[in-house]
């Protein structure tokens, strides 16, 4: 079978759906009538036991009885109603599928739906079901209830794909200005002025030190430097002992 996607309408840009995406729709409809005549079959099974040896008992029309009438009925219905009311059926909207008719513009009248399920579905199902095959080499991906109501089954919404973008890169946090006026003789901030305590740290230990503040020599305490020896003034001393 041809790929469902190649045939496309030139003017309107409409993809038909190929055999392969109705087939699985078909055979979704076809498990919901399924449990949907459940309980008619159950109810018929009562129905012509009742009226066994009865016309209404026995074969109505050719080899079909009331109970197989019914139950044609009731599937041609189900086809029918959502067909004609809704333009798909569940099947065909769980595979993004729609009827549409040429003629009308893409809207469905009831004989054209009544004529497509019924006897254009009966039409090609005969002859090993070539009706329904030849929608895999159609141009247009037609059946041949298609041809006979002029239809087509085409994909119904659109999905827009969003093309998938990397993540932005992570931008590098700004680095904060130096302040001018704490630069003195190019020195930047927090860097000990020349003659300080850290000077002779520095000649001391070979290596830059860490910063130490320069504190005042009029107190109680001084700072002692590494290395060197705690010796204190009689001054200090004095104002020690009144500590």
């Amino acid at each position: 079978m041809q790929n469902n996607y190649d045939s496309r309408m030139a003017d309107a840009g409409t993809v038909y759906a190929g055999f392969w995406a109705r087939l699985a729709a078909y055979l979704i409809d076809s498990v919901i009538v399924f449990f949907m005549l459940l309980a008619v079959r159950l109810v018929m099974s009562g129905v012509l036991s009742a009226l066994s040896g009865t016309m209404l008992g026995g074969n109505i029309l050719f080899d079909y009885t009331l109970k197989d009438i019914v139950l044609y009925l009731g599937q041609v219905l189900y086809f029918i109603l959502c067909t004609r009311y809704t333009g798909t059926t569940p099947g065909k909207r769980a595979m993004n599928l729609r009827v549409i008719s040429v003629d009308e513009g893409g809207e469905l009248d009831l004989l054209t739906v009544v004529y497509r399920e019924t006897v254009g579905r009966f039409l090609s199902s005969i002859f090993v079901c070539i009706g329904y095959l030849i929608i895999g080499v159609d141009r247009e991906k037609r059946g041949f209830h298609d041809m006979l109501c002029d239809t087509r089954v085409v994909y119904g919404k659109k999905v827009k794909v969003y093309p998938a973008y990397p993540y932005p890169p992570v931008q590098p946090s700004a680095v904060p200005p130096v302040d001018p006026s704490a630069v003195v003789r190019g020195n930047t901030a927090g860097a000990p002025p020349t003659g300080t305590a850290a000077s002779g740290q520095e000649k001391s230990f070979g290596a830059v030190s860490p910063a130490y503040p320069a504190m005042p020599h009029n107190g109680p305490y001084r700072m002692v430097q590494p290395g060197g020896q705690n010796v204190q003034t009689e001054e200090e001393k004095g104002d020690s002992d009144h500590l």
